[in-house]
């Protein structure tokens, strides 16, 4: 019989160090290994590990913004149990899954916020970030945050225009572009160790030439990443095409970002979208401990659940795969394993020409738009302009 020779990756024979590291007193102990939601498709079997998870703790919201994708959402608050028990399937099978998006409506406004916020903390939530139209922010809600001491905490603040005027219009809010930048101004100023300011702008098409004018603007402010997001067609802006940006507007505005980018190397300037893949050599570089996607990850290593408890491949692709509420996560996570959406986006059957780009497999496109525009989410995104 031959012995195989197991070497490392300096050529160290493996089995005639295992002896010495024993004699010199390392301690070898037996790690159980962790389970994993492993998910077989005519391809392959995949194990997935959860990057991100997005939960949406309310369905209300004190606006009414022409662009918002939960309009037509149920207008209720998610019970405390339930957030505990779509973060405990995700920790489950990824214990080092690194965020968890709390969103809405307006997060805020949750009946229960401040014991929602701890129990996502207690529940191994140590990488958060919380979206808010910036309105009802206040000292108390950053005293808190500073004492459950998360080891990353990003404070989403939306603000639409340097226009007062248009970001108020935009929002159905008279002064809503005031109180935002309060508490951007608050957020910054209070200077919370392992808390970072974002501010979100969510562009139209007219807006493009004003991308520098934002970014310029909103670095000034002392935040850490401006995120800029093109309207997709969902909620109510699905009724709004005149929102939408053209293919050719669409490249110029990734055009403008990539450029902005190299403006300020030291400045975090994204977006989700992941036509952003299409230039050559980008990549969102985030900060310490923060990932940032690139390309679609619906259903693959990422999920959404709304209030109302049903999960979508991402808060976009509105598009149900179950109601969790009802569900153990014993139940959860079979189904999640067998469903045919998760199959399709971890074997990307992508169909026009995102099926066959030599991209694919980074971009991925936006099976949103795709949904949405094309009615089916595997067809080619209608935004590509290659």
């Amino acid at each position: 019989m031959t012995e195989t020779t197991l070497l490392n990756s300096e050529g160290v024979n493996a089995h005639a160090l295992l002896p010495r590291l024993i004699d010199g007193g390392f301690k070898m102990e037996c790690v159980e290994k962790t389970p994993t939601l492993s998910v077989e498709t005519e391809e392959a079997i995949y194990e997935i590990e959860f990057a991100q998870i997005q939960i949406e703790i309310t369905g209300r919201c004190n606006m009414h913004c022409q662009h918002c994708r939960a309009a037509h959402e149920v207008r209720k608050d998610m019970p405390i149990d339930q957030i505990i028990k779509i973060i405990r399937f995700a920790r489950r099978f990824s214990p080092n899954y690194k965020e968890i998006v709390v969103s809405g409506g307006e997060p805020l406004i949750h009946h229960d916020f401040f014991n929602v916020l701890e129990a996502v903390r207690r529940n191994g939530g140590e990488f958060v970030t919380l979206t808010t139209n910036g309105s009802l922010l206040t000292e108390k809600h950053l005293s808190f945050i500073r004492d459950l001491e998360f080891q990353r905490f990003i404070l989403s603040v939306s603000l639409d225009s340097l226009d007062a005027g248009i970001h108020d219009n935009f929002r159905s809010f008279p002064g809503a572009f005031e109180k935002a930048l309060r508490s951007v101004k608050m957020i910054v100023e209070a200077d919370i160790p392992n808390v970072m300011t974002s501010v979100r702008t969510t562009l139209r098409p007219e807006q493009i030439g004003e991308m520098e004018d934002i970014v310029d603007f909103v670095f000034s402010l002392g935040v850490k990443r401006s995120s800029l997001s093109p309207i997709h067609p969902s909620g109510r802006s699905i009724e709004r095409p005149d929102l939408w940006m053209s293919k050719e507007q669409k490249k110029k505005f990734m055009e403008n970002l990539y450029r902005l980018k190299g403006k300020y190397p030291n400045f975090q300037v994204s977006t989700s979208d992941p036509l952003k893949c299409l230039f050559r050599g980008y990549h969102d570089v985030g900060g310490e401990n923060e990932l940032v996607f690139d390309g679609c990850a619906a259903a693959a290593v990422t999920f959404n659940v709304g209030a109302d408890g049903t999960m979508t491949p991402c808060a976009l692709l509105n598009i149900p795969m179950m109601n969790v509420f009802d569900l153990s996560i014993e139940e959860i996570t079979e189904s999640y394993r067998n469903n045919e959406i998760v199959k399709n986006m971890l074997d990307m059957n992508l169909k026009g020409k995102c099926g066959v780009c030599p991209k694919k497999y980074q971009c991925g496109g936006c099976r949103a738009r795709a949904h949405v525009r094309k009615g089916d989410y595997l067809e080619e995104d209608p935004d590509c302009w290659l």
